[in-house]
């Protein structure tokens, strides 16, 4: 039987094949990666790596795995069309590949800047966006950052910290506007503030030029100018093979697209989430749901060959964010249309925010308190309604109600 192809080397797509072999020692596999990096984590380069002069990079396995793991990993190998009837992919070079079972794990895209001047704006992304980066932000005095979510209040908090004079320009009226709860993005907001970052909130960029960016807020000097407005599913592959897509390339419970044998995972994958009429579609980026979903899509690809009953995938995402001094944990999903309570004893510089949809606890985020992120998460993970009155009779103690109910 022929083997496993998988198209792309992040997180998502190093879990399946590493999982894959821990299932099986003699399953033929790819990786095709068209970077020419050995596989790395990501979420380090916008928290620490882009501010180290040493530029750290940490791989996602230690090095010689892929050959002593006999896992075929193919750098600078970009695929340029996949055809599901063949069961093959083409490669730049004209090579065709064939495949029993293809897993597509590639990722996400950077939003352009579509002011006048975008092309001078660097995004964060992969590592060589951190060599371009990384020497301009240590020589820069100025560094304007545009978007205010977590990858904006990442860069800016850690070039505050590098002691550079920042401005982090956001068009919404708080910092991480979509990803918390109202109060934790206004208590982010005001935080960066007092450390002496200049944010400006309903902020609309005009043009990008050398000097730095122009708004409708005045102009704003800088060195460098980061953006992170968001990414997009890097899911060209997919469409043009005929497979569903949406915000993402569709899949169902198993990790299966609309193709027969070809699984999607990671930031590109939309899945079903929640249950009854709650039920919709997800597409997540983020570490938990690469390393979980692509456990789950190495299990079921296992399942079919050996033609087992698949396993459905039914995460608790989870979150989370180091900004400057300020870590921020996401347990559940939240939801900007929740009720939000506050759980008593925060400080200055910690906070726990739960969410309530219907009565029943969704989601938590906290500021500098990870005991009870992990307590919430907790919870969560039991599947179980937890109402506020719930917390209330266990005196606000996460930790204490998941003790009772476990």
């Amino acid at each position: 039987m022929t083997g496993i192809v998988i198209i792309g080397a992040g997180h998502a797509g190093v879990n399946v094949a590493a999982s894959l072999r821990k299932q099986d020692a003699d399953l033929a596999i790819t990786i095709l990666s068209a970077e020419d990096q050995i596989p790395y984590h990501r979420p380090p380069l916008s928290k620490k790596a882009v501010f180290d002069e040493a530029l750290p990079i940490e791989l996602l396995q230690a090095n010689g795995y892929y050959e002593k793991a006999n896992i075929d990993l193919r750098l600078s190998t970009p695929v340029t069309s996949i055809d599901t009837a063949g069961q093959t992919v083409t490669l730049e070079d004209g090579t065709q590949l064939p495949y029993a079972q293809l897993v597509i794990a590639t990722g996400t895209t950077l939003r352009a800047m579509p002011a006048p001047g975008g092309e001078l704006a660097q995004g964060v992304y992969t590592y060589a966006d951190i060599q371009y980066l990384g020497p301009r932000i240590q020589a820069a005095n100025k560094i304007a950052v545009i978007g205010g979510g977590f990858i904006g209040c990442e860069v800016a908090a850690g070039a505050l910290k590098m002691g550079k004079q920042v401005s982090l320009l956001i068009t919404g009226p708080r910092a991480l506007r979509k990803a918390v709860a109202p109060i934790l993005g206004e208590t982010v907001t005001k935080l960066h503030r007092e450390n002496g970052m200049d944010v400006r909130t309903g902020c609309r960029v005009q043009e990008i030029t050398p000097q730095g960016v122009s708004t409708d807020q005045g102009f704003v000097e800088a060195d460098v100018v980061i953006t992170g407005i968001g990414a997009d599913a890097n899911m060209q592959l997919a469409q043009d093979a005929g497979l569903h897509t949406q915000h993402g390339i569709l899949v169902n419970e198993f990790g299966h697209t609309s193709a027969a044998h070809v699984y999607a995972v990671g930031d590109v994958a939309e899945f079903p989430y929640g249950f009854g009429d709650n039920k919709t579609t997800l597409r997540l980026e983020s570490i938990q749901n690469a390393t979980d979903q692509g456990a789950i899509v190495a299990a079921n690809i296992v399942a079919e060959r050996q033609q087992q009953e698949a396993k459905a995938y039914t995460p608790t995402p989870w979150f989370w964010s180091d900004q400057g001094d300020l870590k921020l944990q996401m347990a559940g999903l939240g939801s900007l249309d929740a009720e939000h309570k506050v759980l008593p004893g925060n400080t200055e510089t910690t906070l726990t925010v739960v969410h309530l949809q219907d009565g029943e606890m969704i989601a938590v985020d906290t500021l500098n308190v990870p005991g009870n992120h992990l307590a919430g998460r907790k919870l969560l993970e039991m599947k179980k309604p937890i109402t506020w009155a719930m917390i209330e009779d266990c005196d606000f103690d996460l930790k204490k109600l998941f003790k009772q109910l476990r």
